[in-house]
């Protein structure tokens, strides 16, 4: 059974945070060792920049420019470990875009970690890594931040 087991490509979505990060550095750990590629997604919440009214194109923009600077250390930590990375950009709400970007580009593994937003704001919206683990049609690693 262990024969048929093959991760290839493995997704990591990041959001700038600590855990995200974290995270990163277990997917390339991975992928490192199981001869994969990795995927870097962040996920522009095109929803909450909505609620910022009349500077809605700002805030998107802004949002790209810190997805771009999530991304690109993650990228880095693959680029020193010597694993074939690619950044992907997307937009919408971050846990049905994961899981739309993992179907899509095909990932046999999806690394995310468990705290990128406060207690509040997890109470209130639920869990990003809770609802990709939940619904992925992969293998979820959470990684505890």
């Amino acid at each position: 059974m262990a024969e048929q087991l093959k991760y290839s490509k493995i997704l990591v979505p990041t959001d700038g945070s600590d855990s995200a990060l974290l995270a990163g550095q277990h997917a390339v750990y991975l992928a490192k060792n199981l001869g994969a590629s990795v995927l870097v997604l962040n996920v522009v919440d095109s929803e909450l920049a909505f609620h910022s009214g009349l500077h809605y194109a700002d805030e998107i923009a802004q949002l790209e420019d810190y997805g771009l600077k999530a991304t690109a250390k993650i990228k880095a930590l693959c680029d020193e470990a010597g694993v074939p990375s690619r950044e992907v950009m997307a937009r919408g709400s971050p846990a049905p875009a994961i899981l739309e970007v993992a179907a899509g580009e095909h990932v046999d593994c999806i690394v995310i970690g468990t705290i990128g937003k406060s207690g509040v704001e997890r109470v209130l919206l639920g869990s990003v890594s809770t609802k990709v683990s939940h619904h992925a049609t992969c293998p979820v690693l959470l990684v505890r931040g």
